[in-house]
């Protein structure tokens, strides 16, 4: 049996970094495509519709992206 804030707590808390694509951009609130469906997130970052976003307890930064590629 769980405390019910702690239950609370964890639904509410991301545990996790979310990768996504910014889909729209509204002041200092971005609307970002993940794998588990739209969310939306604050930003500090100057982003771009199509820009690829790291999401980590609700703050949206700039994802890093590969600096070289191999052949495979």
């Amino acid at each position: 049996m769980t405390f019910p804030l702690k239950e609370l707590s964890r639904l509410l808390a991301q545990d996790q970094a979310v990768v996504g694509a910014v889909v729209g951009i509204e002041g200092a609130m971005i609307r970002v495509a993940t794998e588990r469906g739209a969310v939306v997130a604050r930003t500090l970052d100057a982003l771009a519709v199509g820009d690829r976003v790291l999401i980590k307890n609700g703050m949206a930064t700039k994802a890093p992206v590969a600096k070289q590629v191999f052949p495979v």
